[in-house]
C-alpha cells in the first residue's frame, strides 16, 4: 500500500513538474505579436526621426518584428531617461516583440530594445565593452546620436516621410 501511495505521490509531482515546464515556454497570450501565422509589416530600411528640444537624429530600423512593432505605434512621445552616460532611455506605453535574438554588445548609434522596462535605447557613447542587459536590436543611426548626450525632458519618434509619400504620422 505504502509503495502505491509512494508511486501515485511520485507521479503526480512529475506530471506537475512536465505541465511547469510546458508552461514556460508557452507564448503569453496577451501578447498581439502576429506570431500565429509568421507574419509581419516588413519594415527594414524603414526610417524614424528621433526629436529632442535640440537634436534630430535619423535612425534606420532592421527588419525585426520588434522593430515592425514599433513602427506601427509611431508617433510616440516619451520621457528621456539617462543611461548610465553612455544611452538615453525611453519607456515604452506597450511591450514589443521580443522573438528576436538579443546581444549585449554596442556601437555608438545603435537602437535596441529592453524588453524588462520595456524601454528603447539609443547609444550616443562607448565608454563600457557592453550593457549589462540583453538588448534586441532595432536599427542604427549613422550619425547624430553623440548631439544626444545632453538632451534631457521628452523626445518625440516618429516615422520619415519620403517625398510623395502622405504624412500618416497626426
Amino acid at each position: 500500500m505504502r509503495k502505491r501511495i509512494l508511486s501515485a505521490g511520485i507521479g503526480l509531482m512529475i506530471v506537475g513538474v512536465l505541465a511547469a515546464c510546458g508552461m514556460r515556454g508557452a507564448p503569453n497570450p496577451k501578447r498581439s505579436d502576429g506570431s500565429e501565422n509568421g507574419s509581419y509589416a516588413r519594415v527594414g530600411g524603414t526610417q524614424i526621426k528621433m526629436i529632442t528640444e535640440n537634436a534630430e537624429v535619423i535612425i534606420t530600423l532592421n527588419d525585426s518584428r520588434a522593430a515592425a512593432d514599433l513602427a506601427a505605434m509611431l508617433p510616440l512621445e516619451l520621457t528621456l531617461i539617462e543611461r548610465n552616460r553612455f544611452a538615453k532611455g525611453m519607456t515604452l506605453p506597450a511591450p514589443l516583440s521580443s522573438t528576436e535574438s538579443t546581444t549585449r554588445a554596442y556601437e555608438i548609434g545603435d537602437f535596441g530594445y529592453w524588453n524588462a522596462g520595456p524601454d528603447l535605447a539609443i547609444f550616443y557613447d562607448d565608454i563600457y565593452e557592453q550593457t549589462i542587459v540583453d538588448v534586441i536590436p532595432l536599427g542604427h543611426a549613422q550619425s547624430g546620436a553623440q548631439k544626444l548626450a545632453n538632451e534631457t525632458g521628452t523626445v518625440r519618434l516618429e516615422r520619415v516621410v519620403e517625398e510623395g509619400e502622405q504624412n500618416t504620422n497626426e
